[in-house]
C-alpha cells in the first residue's frame, strides 16, 4: 500500500474511532422496532400489524408502520473523470479517496456490507460487497492510483449501469464533481441515495485574468485562452445555473446531496448529511 493510502487510512481510522456518521435505522420499512407512523389498512396487509386501539376509535382499520433495523447494502460509486485531476490545495482525486474510506469504515462499523463501483462511459472496477476492511483498503488504494487523465464520466450511463446491477434496495453514495447532468429520479426512487458533490473553489471562482495555455484534462487538447473579466464572469454565471438545476432536480426527487470543497473536511459534511 503506497504512503498516501496509509496517511489516508490513519485519518479516516482516527476521525471514526469513537464516533459514527450515521446508523442502521433506515427509511426501509419493514417489521422492526422503531416505530415510524399509522395509516389506513389497505387489502393485503398483515392483520398482526392492526393498531386495534386507534382503529376503535377511528371506526376504520389502522396499521403500526416500522423503521426496519437490517444489515444495509452500501453501494459507493465513484465517478472516474479527467476533471477530478485537478485541485489548489489537494487534487480532488484524493478527496473523493478519502470520502469513500470514512463511507467505507463507516459502514464496516454499523456491520454492513459495503461495495466500490468505478465507473467512467463503462465499468472499470467493481469490489464485491463484503464486511472485511481489506474490500475498503483495496478501494481506496485503487482511488488514489488510478490515472483518471483523459477520462469522461458518462454519468447518464452510470445510472443505468447501477439501476440495472443493483437488485435489491440499497443506500447508494455517489461521488464525483458533477458536472454532466443526468437523471437521477428513477435510481433515487429505488434506492435511498446520496450526491457527494467534490469540487476546488478556483473551479467556480476563477480570479485569475490573462492569457493561458490550459490542457483539457477530459479530452487531452491544448486550448490557448485570452481570460478577461466578462469570460469569467460568463463562465461562473453558466456554472451557477448549472449547479441550481442539479440542486433542484435532487430536491425534487429527495435525493440528499452535499457539496465538499477540496480545502474542507469532508467527515464534518458527511455526517451532517448522514446523520
Amino acid at each position: 500500500m503506497n504512503t498516501k493510502a496509509k496517511e489516508l487510512l490513519i485519518k479516516t481510522k482516527r476521525r471514526l474511532f469513537g464516533q459514527n456518521i450515521g446508523n442502521n435505522i433506515s427509511t426501509f420499512q419493514g417489521n422492526g422496532i422503531d416505530f415510524a407512523e399509522l395509516k389506513e389498512y389497505t387489502y393485503g396487509e398483515d392483520v398482526r400489524k392492526i393498531n386495534w386501539k386507534v382503529t376503535a376509535r377511528q371506526q376504520k382499520p389502522y396499521v403500526n408502520v416500522f423503521n426496519e433495523e437490517r444489515e444495509l447494502n452500501i453501494v459507493i460509486g465513484f465517478m472516474v473523470s479527467g476533471s477530478i485531476y485537478f485541485g489548489t490545495l489537494r487534487q480532488k482525486q484524493e478527496v473523493m479517496a478519502e470520502i469513500l474510506a470514512l463511507l467505507g469504515f463507516a459502514a464496516l462499523k454499523n456491520s454492513d456490507r459495503v461495495t466500490s463501483i468505478f465507473f467512467d462511459t463503462a465499468l472499470m472496477q467493481w469490489f464485491k460487497p463484503s464486511k472485511s476492511p481489506n474490500i475498503v483498503y483495496a478501494a481506496l488504494e485503487y482511488a488514489l492510483e488510478t490515472d483518471v487523465l483523459k477520462r469522461r464520466c458518462d454519468t447518464g450511463k452510470f445510472v443505468d449501469f447501477l439501476l440495472g446491477s443493483i437488485k435489491n434496495r440499497s443506500i447508494v453514495l455517489l461521488l464525483g464533481d458533477f458536472y454532466e447532468e443526468a437523471d437521477f429520479s428513477l435510481l433515487g426512487a429505488r434506492h435511498e441515495l446520496y450526491a457527494v458533490i467534490v469540487r476546488d473553489r478556483f473551479e467556480e471562482h476563477p480570479l485569475l485574468e490573462g492569457e493561458y495555455d490550459l490542457v483539457d484534462p477530459v479530452s487531452g487538447k491544448h486550448h490557448r485562452l485570452d481570460l478577461d473579466g466578462k469570460l469569467i464572469e460568463k463562465y461562473r454565471e453558466d456554472l451557477r445555473r448549472h449547479d441550481e438545476r442539479l440542486a433542484e432536480h435532487f430536491l425534487k426527487n429527495r435525493i440528499r446531496f452535499t457539496k465538499i470543497y477540496t480545502d474542507e473536511e469532508p467527515f464534518l459534511k458527511l455526517r451532517e448529511m448522514l446523520k
